[in-house]
């Protein structure tokens, strides 16, 4: 990153970008004499009236604004842009707790909680709204089942699409595994839905399917809702889908403001306007900040006082889905940076380890 602005010198700079620190900081409007000693504490000795004169230049190129004629100053949109801009770009993220590690790794196998779980630890760890979009696979189409017993009471159910994506689901049943046909069950629903496109499906129409099955004993009908389920995950692409967690503190945060309170209301209560917003902003590899709707459309006033971190992870090659947190202008940019990246990072590895599990044949 480290982009500065050509209308401000060096010195100007500096100064913006450790206003823009403290701002964050402490939520209160920024005055010489406090910006004057934080320098000093790095080392760096600017007299108050020198950094006076500065933030008049920076408050007439608009980087800096007064709430009151004798108060101090608070960041515009500009500097925020210029603060996030002069951030080093770094590889590493945060170092997740190992139960979220765990939890992650035990969703692998079921996409759709997987990517909720995902959203729900951005919210939990940066106290904004945190978001995952899921992959589009539009032309999803079922090509077949097939069952495989684990343990005694351990079944895993397998789907394979058309093109040869697969997802599959261990599910633990109350009775043993032999106590059904299995194979049988398998090649009816493969006869009955291949070709068919995963939104198409329902769970009433699996449940109709499952009943052809009931002459060859019972508790067939144990099946509907994990295969129900099954198809569910892989489906997610056909949206894609937007999941959402922690609106309260998005809600909280915008509190202060009447307008960006209402803003983000309006933002949240239009999903179609979410996932349009989202998917406006570019950039598929690297964490990406939109600082109030400078990435997002034309003249769309969603994200004005906001501020989004957007990231993308990975399901196979053609596959990308996006997650992130959306907070206020004043949030601590490096730690939610590294948190984004880290929670991107750690539902790819998951999802592409399970697409590398054996498929069956």
């Amino acid at each position: 990153m480290a982009v500065q602005s050509a209308e401000i010198s060096d010195r100007a700079h500096r100064l913006l970008v450790a206003l823009v620190g403290l701002y964050i900081n402490s939520g209160e409007p920024v005055s010489s004499v406090s910006l004057s000693r934080r320098l000093e504490e790095s080392g760096e000795r600017i007299p108050p009236s020198t950094i006076r004169l500065e933030l008049g230049r920076l408050e007439s190129h608009g980087f800096l604004a007064k709430l009151h004629p004798s108060g101090g100053r608070v960041p515009t949109i500009q500097a925020y842009r210029t603060y996030v801009d002069s951030l080093e770009p770094s590889p590493l993220g945060l170092t997740l707790p190992p139960k979220i590690l765990d939890a992650a790794r035990a969703l692998s196998g079921e996409i759709r909680r997987l990517l909720d779980y995902a959203g729900g630890v951005l919210a939990e760890e940066s106290g904004c709204l945190g978001f995952v979009t899921s992959p589009s696979l539009a032309d999803g189409r079922i090509a077949r089942f097939k069952f495989d017993p684990i343990e005694n009471d351990v079944l895993l159910l397998r789907l394979e699409l058309v093109g040869g994506r697969g997802y599959h689901h261990l599910v633990k049943l109350p009775v043993p595994v032999s106590s059904f046909r299995l194979d049988a069950l398998a090649e009816l629903l493969t006869e009955r839905l291949s070709g068919r496109r995963l939104a198409e499906v329902s769970e009433a129409e699996l449940a109709a399917l499952v009943r052809y099955a009931t002459e060859w004993g019972r508790g067939y009908e144990l099946f509907v809702h994990p295969l129900h389920d099954l198809i569910t995950d892989a489906r997610l692409g056909e949206g894609p889908i937007t999941v959402m967690h922690g609106a309260a503190g998005l809600l909280k945060a915008s509190g202060e403001d009447p307008d960006a309170l209402a803003r983000a209301v309006a933002f949240l209560d239009d999903r179609t306007n979410i996932e349009r917003t989202l998917g406006a902003v570019p950039g598929p590899e690297e964490v990406r900040v939109v600082i109030g709707g400078d990435g997002a459309e034309a003249g769309d006033p969603a994200l004005e006082g906001l501020a989004l971190i957007v990231a993308s992870y990975h399901m196979h090659a053609r596959a990308r889905g996006r997650l992130g947190v959306l907070g206020p202008l004043r949030m601590p940019y490096p730690r939610h940076l590294a948190l984004v990246r880290s929670v991107s990072d750690l539902v790819s590895r998951v999802l592409i380890s399970r697409e590398l599990a054996p498929r069956f044949g």
